[in-house]
């Protein structure tokens, strides 16, 4: 009877002992807080200064933009909207609005902005955006440190074959920069585009905003016309064909009437009636494909939309980046989070106290 109460008090005080270790009270809070309070605030503030510091290592970025707004031509169904293409419609009309930005993230779109030719804000001209990236290239701060000796370049072999596109190693990686340069966007309620760049220098941002929407809109307006265009061509070809029958009938019609004008056997009569149908039958369908070749050249015309420049494209001014004050608020959440787990991990040893309030 006497073990009984003894083996009692050593449980309850286990628990008590594991409960304290593991509970945080509202007062705890308040007292690491007052204890941590100026480590804080000071790591909080050297973040900021550093951040803000870093920043001005950073190169000015100039962002250049257009907006325009796309209008569709008056065929088969009267005038719609730029949301409404690609809605029950044709083959043509299936290019809808969202994939306007997937078409500025192409190969054969970056391989077109390395070709145009730029000019800085000092008015030096390159004779390509590539030449103008590898001029403003830059080595890195510790680049001479741990560049070594320079190591034969491996032999690239390309595919050369229609249809495929082969690059090396270099020139995928100079595409994916002239990509990352543009950005477009859609707004879904509106039908508004938005294309943008984002350089060093401001001239070069505004003239591949303009390069890219030259680009964007000789891409969709061949796209929504190339089936009226295809059509517009074969039906030229027939009136060409159309048009060398009827000449040829018409002269084997001429030329038999010069050598039978005395003769009046039923047989010349006969012969004569089959040239005069074929001639006929040679002119209703040369007219016809005259009348239908022009109706395909005005629908190509009505199927080419038409982009109006809401907001035209300007030199900016002021720079777009970096953003100061952004980046030392980011260095300094980073800074004062960083200083909470030295205090929590290496001052007050939470984990080995977690750790060891387990054990006991």
């Amino acid at each position: 009877m006497i073990s009984h109460p003894e083996k009692k008090p050593v449980k309850a005080d286990s628990q008590a002992s594991s409960f304290n270790a593991s509970e945080i009270r509202f007062a705890d809070i308040i007292l690491f807080v007052g204890k941590y309070i100026k480590l804080l605030i000071l790591a909080v503030i050297v973040s900021v200064v550093a951040g803000v510091a870093y920043s001005f290592t950073l190169r000015k970025k100039y962002e250049a933009r257009v907006s325009l707004l796309p209008e569709y031509g008056t065929s088969k169904r009267g005038s719609f909207s730029l949301l409404s293409a690609g809605l029950n419609g044709d083959g043509a009309e299936k290019l809808q609005p969202d994939l306007y930005p997937t078409i500025m993230q192409s190969s054969p779109f970056g391989e077109y902005l390395l070709k145009q030719p730029v000019v800085d804000q000092d008015n030096k001209p390159y004779k390509t955006l590539m030449d103008f990236l590898k001029a403003q290239a830059k080595p890195g701060l510790f680049s001479g440190l741990f560049s070594s000796a320079p190591k034969a370049a491996p032999k690239e072999v390309k595919l050369k074959r229609d249809g495929i596109l082969s690059y090396s190693l270099s020139e995928q990686g100079n595409i994916a920069g002239a990509i990352s340069l543009l950005s477009a966007e859609v707004d879904a309620k509106s039908g508004v585009i938005q294309i943008s760049a984002e350089t060093v220098d401001p001239f070069v941002s505004a003239i591949l905003v303009e390069a890219a929407q030259k680009y964007l809109v000789d891409y969709v307006e061949d796209y929504r016309s190339s089936k009226a265009s295809q059509r517009e061509g074969l039906l030229a070809d027939r009136v060409k064909e159309a048009k060398a029958r009827l000449r040829t009938a018409e002269y084997a019609l001429q030329s038999y009437r010069d050598q039978n004008r005395n003769i009046f056997s039923n047989t010349a009569k006969i012969e004569e009636q089959r040239l005069q149908a074929e001639y006929v039958l040679s002119e209703s369908l040369y007219s016809d494909l005259v009348r239908r070749y022009e109706q395909a050249k005005v629908s190509v015309k009505e199927e080419r939309p038409v982009f109006k420049v809401l907001e035209p494209v300007k030199v900016p001014l002021v720079k777009s980046s970096p953003k100061r004050l952004r980046i030392g608020l980011i260095w300094g959440f980073l800074g004062g989070f960083f200083a909470l787990l030295y205090i929590l991990l290496i001052k007050e040893k939470v984990i080995q106290k977690i750790v060891s309030g387990a054990n006991e």
